[in-house]
Order: structure tokens, then C-alpha cells, then sequence
């Protein structure tokens, strides 16, 4: 909650310090950001109520890994790591869309959001291996297809981001090789795959909500 918190302020104070003055014609990006930090306040709100209500309850064993009853602590660590990354890596590469390239701090946000989308990608390799080597609780096949989905957004996201950069990524003394050049990147990256976010994400944040709300009764 703390973490969205700073970035949905930091979206807010970019509305009065110059940040949207001037982003490229017909963009929408400063709107669908300020879009973006309502959501996260409305998450930030729901968060702090479902951490209030989970006080309340009894307390029951988590396994470490994962069965078939319940996700396992490692499970759900890649998880919340996953979700942690990815919210403000997408608010990031949306920032270095809208800054000049004469913009001083663009360079830096650049940055910044290719080391966190390699992180992101290494994680899927740990989710997915978990997933593979250790059961899962049953859920409803429309629910396997949108996590199916989302991987696929994932990998498709940070394989063209990697294609897209002209150095090798640093992540905390891990060099990242980046991918040969492709053309399909670019549009990937930058037109395609944001929106797919979205129509992906929100089905993915109702569920959420219900099962915030399902466990702080």
C-alpha cells in the first residue's frame, strides 16, 4: 500500500510540475495516468480495509509450498513480487513516452523501467517453474485461460522490451543481454501489448477484489 501510494502521488504531482505540459499530439497518456492513480488510490483503500478486516480473523498454516488445498508462501511471494513490479513498470513506460528526449530525467526513468521489467522476467521463470513442479488449489477453466493469458502478456511484454534496448540491461550487477533488433518490437511494445494490459488486468483485479473481500469476512 505504501508503494502504491508514492506512485500514485507521484502521478498527481506530475500534473503541476511540468510533466504533462507538452506530451506528442493526440496522446492520451497524462489522462489514462491520472486514470490510473485513481485506481490505485481505490486500491491503496482497499488494501489498508482487507489488512484491518485479516486482523480480526483466526490465524491458519500456510504451507511453504503449494498444494491442492492452498497456495504456499512461495507461491504467493512471486506473486505479490510480480504484481509489485509490474504496476509501476507499466506507469513508468508510460512517463518516458510523454518525456522529451532532451528531458534530463528521461534517461533515468528509461532505466529504471527496463532493470524492473528484468526483474519481472525472471520472476515468471520462478513462477512458472512452481507452478509446473508443485499443485495447485482447482479453479474454474475461464480462470486457468486468464492466467494463461497473462503469461503470455508477460513474456510477450519483456521479450520485446529486451529487443528494444540498445545495451545490455543492468539489474543489480546482472547484465541482461538484450535481444537481436526485431521491427515487430517497437509496435509490440508501445501500441499493442498496453491496451492487452488493461483488458487483461481489470478481470484480473475484480477477482482480486472478490477474494480481498471473501477473506476479510
Amino acid at each position: 500500500a505504501t508503494a502504491l501510494g508514492f506512485l500514485a502521488w507521484s502521478i498527481v504531482l506530475a500534473n503541476g510540475d511540468g510533466t504533462f505540459a507538452a506530451p506528442p499530439p493526440g496522446s492520451r497518456t497524462p489522462l489514462l495516468l491520472n486514470i490510473e492513480a485513481a485506481i490505485i488510490a481505490a486500491g491503496i483503500a482497499l488494501l489498508l480495509w482487507g489488512s484491518w478486516r485479516q486482523f480480526r480473523r483466526p490465524v491458519a498454516a500456510v504451507p511453504a509450498r503449494g498444494t491442492p488445498v492452498a497456495y504456499g508462501h512461495i507461491t504467493r511471494g512471486l506473486h505479490w513480487a510480480s504484481a509489485a513490479l509490474i504496476i509501476p513498470a507499466f506507469t513508468m513506460g508510460q512517463y518516458v513516452a510523454i518525456l522529451a528526449r532532451s528531458n534530463p530525467d528521461r534517461a533515468e526513468f528509461l532505466a529504471v523501467h527496463m532493470a524492473i521489467g528484468g526483474a519481472v522476467f525472471l520472476l515468471l521463470f520462478g513462477r512458472m517453474i512452481e507452478r509446473l513442479l508443485r499443485p495447485a488449489p482447482p479453479k474454474p477453466g475461464y480462470v486457468h485461460v486468464a492466467h494463461f493469458a497473462l503469461y503470455a502478456w508477460i513474456t510477450a511484454t519483456c521479450v520485446s522490451g529486451l529487443a528494444l534496448a540498445s545495451a545490455p540491461i543492468d539489474l543489480m550487477g546482472l547484465k541482461l543481454p538484450n535481444l537481436p533488433p526485431d521491427p515487430l518490437a517497437a509496435p509490440m511494445h508501445r501500441a499493442w501489448l498496453p491496451p492487452l494490459f488493461a483488458l487483461l488486468f481489470l478481470p484480473h483485479l475484480a477477482g482480486a477484489v472478490r477474494a480481498i473481500r471473501r477473506m476479510a469476512r
